[in-house]
């Protein structure tokens, strides 16, 4: 079921202004998935008669090629590629352009943009600055406090935050009360007649799909294979690039894992790897809406986490979706993925019905409603 949103009482007035042209600001085009769903939203957008701009530190990173050609591209001259402190440039640069640009709302897709803020909110005249919320706002640790007091000051230049789930909105709620905080689904992009899964085998299958960087954690991915060995035979499928790649294959060889893991690298569709899984294993330290654990669903594949994303735990709410761990271990993981795997396979239609609501234009049609009404509020 789709999830509608009405956005009036509370908003502001309405003065009639809508989003007629919308400004998406992000470093590049990584094959990340903030990047990946606002490049999807975007065509959405377009084809309901929006002018659509996106502002890029450089014009790489893989997704490029994948914008729909009626969204403007423009990359910063000089470019600004990733750095140690490339975000720290991007804000003011960006910011430059804006009085030319004269979107009517600026949408920042992720948290990796947030340092963006400041500088664009100064330049922003009258179009209203938005930001998603794509990940736990605060981590855990020393780095609580300032990040807390950091959001704080950021909040102050926003005219809205998107939570992607319902416990994402709580924490924002509560670092920032006085900012407006709504949340709106990601759409998730599906194919419409998944390949029939494969049949059981004695061996088990388990994928795992992400970057190679500290917040997926592999190596708690590599350890639970490990002890899965334990219990069952099985192998783990491991897609997706990322720097520390060559390091977990290093590790894979030193833990004795060389028949037990394969490591893919990136795939154009994930879709013939969960035909032939038994379960997705999602080992990350923090997640706001890994997408890829939906795409499972969708193909009827159960789900095995860590306790890292609220949003998983509003959509694998029964046990045919799978299991979300009490505690982060190998053990608990294995454990989990040995029941998950003994059970009956789910079908599609079983767990379909769990992300109906995360179809693509429902999710960004309620994202246009909600900038629309920012807008209006800016006048």
């Amino acid at each position: 079921m789709a999830r509608f949103l009405v956005f009036g009482a509370g908003m502001g007035e309405n003065t009639g202004k809508t989003a007629n042209h919308i400004l998406i600001c992000f470093h590049d085009f990584n094959r990340g998935g903030t990047e990946r769903i606002a490049i999807g939203m975007a065509k959405r957008w377009v084809e309901l008669g929006r002018r659509v701009t996106i502002l890029c530190g450089a014009r790489q990173g893989g997704l490029e090629d994948t914008v729909d050609p009626r969204v403007t591209v423009l990359e910063l001259s000089p470019p600004i590629p990733r750095s140690p402190i490339s975000r720290l440039q991007l804000g003011p640069a960006m910011a430059k352009m804006l009085a030319e640009l004269a979107p009517d709302v600026i949408f920042l897709p992720g948290n990796f943009h947030f340092p963006l803020i400041p500088a664009l909110g100064k330049a922003r005249g009258r179009a209203a600055l938005v930001a998603k919320i794509s990940n736990p706002a605060v981590p855990q640790g020393l780095v609580a406090l300032p990040v807390r007091w950091l959001l704080r000051r950021f909040a102050r230049h926003l005219d809205g935050f998107a939570a992607m789930n319902r416990g994402l909105e709580a924490e924002i709620r509560a670092i920032a009360p006085d900012t407006h905080v709504t949340t709106l689904y990601d759409p998730v992009y599906l194919t419409d007649a998944p390949p029939a899964p494969r049949a059981e085998t004695a061996v088990k299958e388990i994928l795992w799909a992400g970057r190679f960087e500290p917040q997926k954690d592999a190596p708690l991915a590599l350890r639970t294979i490990a002890e899965l060995n334990r219990l069952m035979p099985a192998r783990l499928t491991m897609l997706g690039e990322g720097y520390l790649r060559p390091k977990m294959e290093a590790l894979a060889a030193k833990m004795g894992l060389g028949d037990q893991v394969s490591f893919i690298g990136h795939v154009p569709s994930i879709d013939p790897y969960l035909a032939q899984a038994d379960a997705l294993l999602v080992s990350s330290v923090f997640e706001g809406g890994p997408a890829v654990a939906v795409e499972a669903l969708a193909h009827g594949v159960p789900v095995v986490s860590t306790p890292c994303s609220h949003f998983l735990r509003d959509i694998m709410t029964i046990p045919e979706a799978g299991q979300i761990t009490a505690s982060s271990t190998a053990k608990d993981l294995a454990q989990a993925l040995a029941q998950v795997c003994t059970a009956p396979r789910p079908s599609p239609a079983a767990l379909r019905p769990l992300i109906a609501h995360l179809a693509p234009e429902p999710c960004a049609d309620a994202y246009l409603a909600w900038f629309d009404a920012m807008a209006a509020k800016r006048g």
